[in-house]
């Protein structure tokens, strides 16, 4: 009806609404493709041509061949220059099709005259006015009433769109309006037609398919609820509900959603038993049986899952925790730890950014290289073109040079390991030999700094045990000379056999001795309280000439009657510095004590202090030591150490190990200097007040 009544034109009046749009223009010529290609197609077709004939003398076919590539060849320009030349293509393109769809129309026109009066019809287009019908009605109600009025088995509304497969050939757009509606209205079936038959079967049919679907959705809701009930007392009075509930939120919905594209893939896929319902009611209605029961069963799987997935959920911490508790949020946690974990190694590799260059590069190179390679072999298989073959050559040898750079690099690396593993061993590598500029260089020099260091700390620790050993033996001899003597004397005394001038004797070595032994006893306790960081400072305002002045006046004696001649140049103004002005006297008193013991007869000793710059002091100590001094003066600082190695000195050993520590805790330097025997101690202090 709608090719041959309702939109029915001829085939002049198609062919004269062809129109041509500039989109159309330039469709063909893309379909032709670029007009420098076809211009080489052209010439790469004749010229062979031309040259064949050239070669055989053959100058007539050579012009023709000639001619015929020129001719061509304007043709090609003027369609690339001429929209008309291209539209008038266009338009015999568009003919040629009209013809062809109104040559198949006409294969249909038999069918469309057999059904034409076996129908009623009455439709009409709102947009144009236009009615077709096979009524004589004079309009929509009179059609209605005459359709309806008992003459007709079977009537229907009907609607049908104006457009057809002709439109879709040439463009709905060059015949009809777009803003044009569907035409709609009524087809029946008149009761003397010889489709009433066929119309009062579709009609029971419907009857019975409503009949069919009231009775089954009411068996399928009665079925569901007594199901339900029963799955209710079940799961209420037994682990199924707990079963249920322990499993994860997203698996739960997934069941859920199952059941009820189950219940409606069931009825819908059932509504396929109904037209053939009719003709073998008992296959058929048992399937329509099993269909409502599986779809009852599954009506009430969903309707009790989700009676539990609503009281799983009655608050938002509920549903938080439950997603919490769901596979999608575990693989999203996982995920974007993973992601997270990626994206640190990624940052680590830009630590030092040659290094993460270098890794992309590398992951670049080999991927290209790898792909390149990969399809040069296969299209040297597909084309046979020894160009392919070449560059698959070139690209694997590429491949094997960047490999045997990476290899030499990791190499590299395995020694730069190697050397790491000895250090943490506590062995001593061999120095790794620099390469490049690169993080493997640094690396290799950060190690070879390592193993130098470690040397040093070899070294430190062979002097450290040496120093240890030292010490041990100086503490057993400085303790054991006098416990010795006061064992001795302490013998004789009990033996009873001497005099009372010697018993008199014999108590005055035990005295002396045991005040040496406590006197050592307790600068070792003080040297041990020091160097702990326990010792506490009373810091006070102290003139360091007044300080000094007293420590020389307590030696005065000693100084006097030695054959030592000192000299000393003190500033005439006060030093202020803040300090302990007891603990720093006993540094004085150390200092100038060793002077009067170590110093050679006849010789100068001296004694200064200077102000440098007005911030610091420089009190100095210089004398010629009557003793062979070591190289390294630092280790006098060592406890129980002496210039006198023969230990015939009185002295426990311990004065600049305890006048360092003090000095140590006021902030200052105490540091030590010789050439040959010329010994000196400077002492650096900083000046908290000058006038």
């Amino acid at each position: 009806m709608n090719l041959f009544e309702l939109n029915s034109i001829s085939k002049q009046e198609a062919k004269s609404a062809i129109t041509v749009e500039r989109e159309e223009i330039a469709d063909y010529r893309n379909q032709l493709g670029p007009l420098t290609e076809q211009l080489n197609a052209f010439r790469d077709e004749y010229e062979p041509l031309i040259q064949d004939a050239l070669a055989v003398d053959n100058n007539t076919a050579a012009d023709y061949y000639k001619a015929e590539r020129e001719r061509k060849t304007a043709d090609l320009i003027k369609l690339f220059q001429d929209d008309d030349r291209v539209t008038a293509l266009v338009r015999e393109n568009k003919e040629q099709r009209i013809d062809s769809y109104y040559r198949l129309r006409e294969a249909y026109r038999s069918e469309f005259n057999h059904f034409y009066d076996q129908f009623d019809y009455y439709l009409w287009n709102s947009s144009t006015g236009v009615v077709h019908s096979s009524l004589n009605a004079q309009n929509e109600q009179a059609a209605r009433n005459e359709l309806y009025s008992g003459g007709h088995v079977y009537v229907t509304d009907y609607t049908v769109d104006i457009t057809n497969s002709l439109h879709d050939l040439i463009g709905a757009h060059e015949l009809l309006d777009s803003s044009l509606l569907p035409y709609q209205g009524w087809i029946a079936v008149p009761r003397n037609s010889p489709q009433q038959e066929l119309a009062k079967q579709y009609r029971w049919e419907q009857f019975s398919l409503f009949a069919y679907v009231l009775v089954g959705g009411i068996l399928l809701i009665v079925g569901a609820a007594r199901l339900k009930r029963g799955l209710s007392i079940r799961v209420e009075t037994g682990t199924g509900s707990n079963i249920y509930n322990k499993l994860p939120i997203d698996i739960r919905s997934a069941l859920f959603i199952g059941t009820s594209a189950l219940v409606a893939g069931v009825l819908v896929n059932s509504a396929g038993y109904y037209p053939s319902l009719f003709q073998s009611p008992l296959l058929y209605s048992g399937k329509l049986l099993i269909a409502f029961v599986v779809a009852a069963i599954g009506l009430a799987l969903t309707i009790q899952q989700g009676k539990l997935l609503a009281n799983g959920m009655r608050s938002w911490n509920e549903v938080k925790t439950e997603w919490a508790r769901s596979l999608l949020n575990r693989a999203f946690t996982r995920a974007k730890a993973g992601v997270a974990q990626i994206t640190t190694q990624v940052k680590n590799s830009f630590l030092y950014k040659s290094t993460g260059v270098r890794l992309f590069l590398f992951a670049f190179i080999f991927a290209g290289m790898g792909f390149a390679g990969g399809w040069a072999a296969v299209a040297y298989f597909y084309y046979s073109d020894s160009f392919y073959f070449l560059l698959a050559l070139i690209m694997a040898v590429a491949g094997v040079a960047a490999f045997m750079l990476s290899i030499r690099q990791l190499g590299y690396l395995n020694l730069l390991a190697l050397a790491a593993d000895e250090l943490a061993a506590g062995r001593m590598p061999e120095a790794v030999p620099p390469s490049g500029s690169g993080v493997l260089a640094s690396l290799a020099d950060n190690i070879n700094a390592l193993r130098q260091g470690v040397r040093i700390m070899q070294n430190e620790q062979a002097k450290s045990e040496r120093l240890k050993t030292e010490l041990i033996t100086n503490v057993s001899h400085d303790l054991r000379t006098p416990l010795t003597s006061i064992i001795t004397y302490a013998g004789l005394l009990k033996s009873g056999e001497a005099t009372m001038e010697e018993r008199a004797a014999y108590a005055e070595i035990i005295d002396q001795k045991s005040k040496r032994l406590k006197t050592m006893i307790d600068d070792l306790f003080e040297v041990s309280t020091m160097t702990s960081g326990n010792a506490k400072l009373l810091l006070e305002r102290t003139d360091l000439v007044q300080l000094m002045q007293q420590a020389l006046a307590e030696y005065k004696e000693g100084m006097d009657s030695s054959d030592i001649q000192f000299r000393f140049s003190l500033p005439k103004e006060p030093v202020y510095v803040s300090a302990d002005g007891q603990k720093l006297w006993r540094v004085f008193d150390n200092l100038i004590g060793n002077m009067l013991k170590y110093s050679l007869a006849h010789t100068r000793a001296y004694i200064s202090m200077q102000l440098i710059d007005h911030e610091e002091v420089a009190i100095i100590f210089k004398n010629v030591s009557k003793f062979e001094i070591n190289d390294n003066a630092d280790e006098l600082f060592e406890r129980f150490k002496r210039g006198d190695t023969s230990r015939h000195t009185e002295g426990s050993g311990l004065g600049l190990a305890i006048a360092k520590s003090i000095i140590d805790l006021h902030g200052g330097r105490l540091t030590l200097e010789t050439d040959g025997d010329l010994f000196k101690a400077t002492v650096m202090l900083k000046v908290a007040f000058y006038s």
